[in-house]
């Protein structure tokens, strides 16, 4: 193997650990919710709140809840986070009960898909 294959093996090895960290920090946080009994809409606040002052976990959870219920996907989901964003950093009311109710369906849709498919986990 060479150093340039070496390089690229510890790379892709250090994302997917990073990205297991993350998959942990996202399971901890729904496990959280769920023994405090949190409702959809206070824990979908709470998502966006804490995506915006840039929490990586939450923005992970904001993304994919907010995918959920709309289906965009790579560069037009980005924009879309990118308007949403830019609309809660201006205090627009309502962009941001958008973005709250958006990710509110994602978690109602995220728990139906994990009862359809048996695992009590979001996937990122």
């Amino acid at each position: 193997m060479t150093a340039s294959e070496q390089s690229s093996d510890r790379t892709l090895q250090e994302k997917h650990k990073q990205l297991a960290q993350l998959q942990a920090e996202v399971n901890s946080i729904f496990a959280e919710a769920i023994a405090n009994q949190v409702t959809t809409v206070d824990f979908a606040t709470e998502i966006w709140i804490k995506a915006m002052l840039e929490s990586k976990p939450y923005a992970a959870i904001a993304c994919r809840m907010i995918h959920h219920s709309t289906t965009f996907l790579g560069e037009e989901l980005l924009q879309f986070l990118q308007f949403l964003a830019k609309g809660t950093a201006e205090k627009d009311a309502s962009i941001v009960g958008w973005a709250v109710d958006l990710i509110n369906q994602g978690l109602i849709i995220n728990n139906t898909l994990k009862e359809d498919n048996g695992n009590g986990e979001i996937e990122l």
